[in-house]
């Protein structure tokens, strides 16, 4: 097998892994599906080629999907991390915006002294500006907003509440034991 044919089945098994991980499939079980999926892959590309073996599986998300089944008891730690990082890039570039308006603002105004600002959204945020001929000073503080925005995005997805809801084995009681009696 060639560097290509072995790069395409590590491509298909990755991303196998990652549908595996958004199932919430524990660490343990997705290496065994994994390391299945590899052998049988490696297999069927010795038996009929890589491109025809990787037709065979299908898509890997539907893959994964049918080979397990979703834990409500667990908490989803990894789309709880992607929408928080989604959410902290997305209010990174929503206060660079404001920022930069903010600046060219009291910059067009012509105001040479400090001017204090408080914009919407940014609660508790002021932003500080002094313009001069030649200097520019600006200074923002604090950013908690920064912080709990994705903080809250995380807790929202990732649902850590459900650890709290492990299922707690049923009490079985036997019909013929209760008769008995």
């Amino acid at each position: 097998m060639n560097l290509i044919d072995r790069t395409r089945i590590e491509t298909a098994v990755a991303r196998y892994d990652f549908w595996l991980e958004m199932r919430g499939v524990r660490g343990s079980r997705r290496r065994d599906l994994r390391r299945e999926l590899r052998a049988n892959l490696t297999e069927a590309s010795a038996d009929v080629g890589t491109t025809r073996a990787l037709f065979g599986i299908g898509s890997p998300k539907e893959l994964a999907y049918a080979a397990t089944d979703t834990d409500p008891s667990r908490p989803r730690w990894s789309q709880g991390l992607i929408w928080g990082a989604a959410t902290l890039a997305l209010l990174v570039a929503w206060l660079l915006v404001t920022s930069l308006t903010i600046v060219q603002s009291v910059e067009a105004a012509g105001v040479t002294r400090a001017v204090d600002v408080h914009p919407f959204p940014w609660f508790g945020t002021t932003f500080t500006v002094q313009s001069s001929p030649g200097t520019l000073q600006a200074s923002i503080s604090p950013l908690w907003q920064l912080l709990a925005g994705p903080l809250f995005v995380f807790l929202f997805v990732a649902q850590p509440w459900r650890l709290l809801r492990r299922r707690r084995p049923a009490l079985v009681h036997d019909a013929s034991s209760e008769q008995s009696a």
